[in-house]
């Protein structure tokens, strides 16, 4: 996530390989488990459990070996004379991710909108490309910058992008500070939405409603 990646150039993994990574990560858990002290292979609560630590870190990261998920757009030049300039907006998106400093789960919500000129997505392709950026490990100031660069990518006439990112961070929950009640929040702002503020305050006064 820390680099701006055209995130639709990403290739699938061949099966064999995804496969060879899982055993090399169960192998990995655990040594984890051993160094850590665990009986691991005599508790038969633990006994899968780098089996499983293994399938769900390759859950959390697959945005990083899988293409993005197809996409639908429709032609709205077709359907109107007029520009399809009104905004469409789609939330709360429920998130689920890591964190790229201690690789623990971020769990929160996107709010999107977008001003297209003459394509729209298909609406609900637009909450699976974002569960897939998030689908890596983050830091949530780049996820939300991600979110814009990638919708711009596909629809590169649309007027404006408008995002807000709330998520709880479980390395500041569990740990460190401790701190269970705060959220980060993060927003961004592309096109006519950082020139005309009445845009901005629409847009957020949608999330708050």
């Amino acid at each position: 996530m820390e680099k701006l990646i055209k995130s639709w150039e990403n290739l699938p993994l061949p099966p064999e390989e995804l496969e060879k990574r899982k055993e090399k990560l169960q192998k990995i858990f655990e040594e984890l488990l051993t160094t850590l002290g665990f009986d691991w292979k005599n508790d038969p609560n633990m006994e899968e459990t780098p089996k499983r630590m293994a399938k769900m870190i390759l859950e959390l990261t697959e945005g990083n070996f899988t293409p993005m998920p197809p996409i639908t757009t429709f032609d709205i030049t077709k359907m109107d004379n007029e520009e399809g300039n009104i905004p469409v907006f789609v939330g709360p998106i429920e998130i689920k991710s890591l964190c790229s400093h201690h690789f623990l789960p971020i769990i929160g919500f996107v709010y999107f909108e977008y001003i297209p000129t003459s394509k729209v997505l298909g609406l609900s392709k637009i909450p699976r490309i974002i569960k897939w950026l998030a689908r890596r490990p983050m830091i949530q100031e780049l996820f939300t910058k991600q979110i814009i660069k990638t919708f711009k990518q596909l629809l590169p006439d649309l007027k404006g992008v408008a995002v807000y990112v709330k998520a709880k961070h479980m390395c500041m929950t569990v740990r460190g500070v401790n701190e269970s009640n705060a959220y980060m929040v993060t927003e961004a702002f592309d096109g006519v939405y950082k020139e005309r503020e009445d845009l901005r305050a629409n847009f957020l006064r949608k999330i708050k409603d």
